[in-house]
């Protein structure tokens, strides 16, 4: 089940840069909770397919390019999938570049939820992988 979901996760990444927003809402669970970094500028938790997907939305919106690349192989951790990211983002004369490591929580073959950390140790602690 592990490798599954694991290409879950991949797929949810292909759906966000390919912009394909339906395939992005299939994938997550209709109770799905989105819990962003510490600091993030929405705070979050975002709760529902519905929020998150308003979320994702708000965010497309802002830039006019923007793609997930996976930094190293995901770690499988049993029903969670910890996946170190870099987003970067262009638009209006402005960039970014976002480098976070994301805790997907994976039951019956859908994403219902996700935890995101600034520092990939704290991840690892969260999945029980760290010291």
């Amino acid at each position: 089940m592990s490798q599954e979901n694991v290409e879950i996760v991949l797929a949810m990444g292909d759906a966000w840069n390919d912009a394909d927003a339906r395939r992005l809402r299939d994938i997550y669970d209709p109770e799905v909770v989105i819990r962003p970094p510490e600091g993030w500028p929405e705070p979050g938790p975002f709760v529902g397919v519905d929020a998150v997907m308003r979320q994702w939305e708000q965010t497309r919106e802002l830039w006019s390019a923007d793609t997930f690349e996976i930094v190293g192989d995901p770690i499988d951790a049993g029903d969670r999938v910890a996946v170190r990211l870099v987003w970067t983002g262009a638009g209006r004369g402005l960039q970014t570049h976002l480098e976070f490591t994301a805790i997907y929580t994976v039951r019956n073959g859908k994403v219902c939820d996700q935890e995101s950390f600034w520092d990939h140790a704290d991840a690892l602690k969260a999945v029980g992988l760290g010291e």
